[in-house]
């Protein structure tokens, strides 16, 4: 049996063949597959183009594919998805037994689970929770917009630096060591309102900036500013919010494993401490995540058709030898 996995994303859309032993085939990296920017014929197009590559690096056709699940952004967030989506990579996949499409969240929890259930928290540049119980009933949290929601994600967090800066900029609020380290970063020497030209043209352009103002939130926090100390916790408790909804909507037999991924983590015991202590509060368990998310797609794509402990030693072997990027 061979096995395809695509983790897309808005930046990169990863794809990984592999056969039942964890023998990797084939591996490639291509740009994103946002459909909010190729449209519905260029992001067909793009997937063909990535999955023929793919195979062609393995020498092996379309009909050499038993089991698959792409993992594509925007999947059951825009009306028609849920049909174009799966009838796409179905023309691209037309013999292949299992074939799943779900949203790139659903891929993230496959690969830091493992495949097994519980809830899986993303804190990147934006957020969102995507759990699964033991019945297969699945539910998402969170996700719905960088610009007015994904409470604790880097971009959330990018936003309130801003709130932080500006009230201290003003003298509505006392001057921190976080004021000094966003004037150096936008070199402002001169006036601070020349900052407004950031927010009102450059940020505007392009949103995900803000998620990068999060590195000087870090910078603050470890320099022993409490105000952003208090953001950190605060994202914390939105995270964990998000696990309780999660775990209310759902009906797990025991108590839930909860993983996490995502640039917000890097910021260490000033998230993870209050994170793990509000998820145990919850009457779950953290678990270290295992695997990437295109390793999730392939455990997603081959578990229907392969024994569970012969999945666990091909999805390891298979993390073993992804080049890590």
């Amino acid at each position: 049996m061979i096995f395809l996995g695509c983790d897309g994303g808005s930046t990169k859309t990863e794809l990984l063949l592999t056969d039942e032993s964890g023998q990797m085939l084939a591996h490639r990296v291509f740009g994103g597959c946002n459909l909010a920017y190729l449209g519905e014929d260029g992001l067909q197009k793009h997937l063909q183009t990535c999955v023929q590559a793919v195979l062609d690096d393995a020498g092996k056709t379309a009909a050499d594919v038993t089991g698959a699940m792409f993992g594509i952004p925007l999947y059951g967030e825009v009306a028609g998805t849920e049909e174009f989506m799966p009838r796409m990579v179905r023309e691209l996949l037309p013999d292949c037994r299992v074939l799943e499409v779900e949203n790139d969240a659903v891929a993230g929890w496959g690969g830091s689970l493992g495949g097994k259930t519980g809830i899986h928290v993303v804190a990147g540049t934006g957020s969102i929770t995507y759990a699964q119980d033991e019945s297969h009933h699945a539910c998402r949290v969170g996700g719905w917009s960088l610009m007015f929601a994904d409470e604790g994600s880097c971009s959330w967090v990018g936003r309130q630096v801003i709130a932080a800066f500006v009230k201290q900029a003003d003298g509505r609020l006392p001057r921190t060591v976080l004021y000094d380290l966003v004037r150096e970063h936008f070199n402002l020497t001169e006036n601070d309102l020349y900052f407004a030209q950031t927010l009102q043209i450059d940020f505007r352009q392009d949103s995900s900036k803000v998620a990068a103002l999060q590195r000087i939130a870090l910078q603050a926090a470890q320099s022993g500013d409490e105000t952003m100390k208090q953001v950190y916790r605060a994202a914390a408790d939105e995270l964990t919010q998000m696990v309780a909804a999660a775990k209310n909507k759902l009906s797990f037999a025991a108590s839930p494993a909860v993983s996490y991924a995502g640039g917000l983590f890097h910021a260490g015991d000033l998230v993870l401490k209050p994170f793990y202590e509000g998820v145990e509060a919850l009457g779950c368990h953290i678990v270290k995540p295992r695997f990437s998310p295109v390793v999730g797609a392939v455990a997603l794509a081959a578990r229907q058709l392969v024994d569970a402990s012969v999945l666990d030693t091909m999805l390891e072997r298979l993390e073993a030898a992804r080049p890590q990027r």
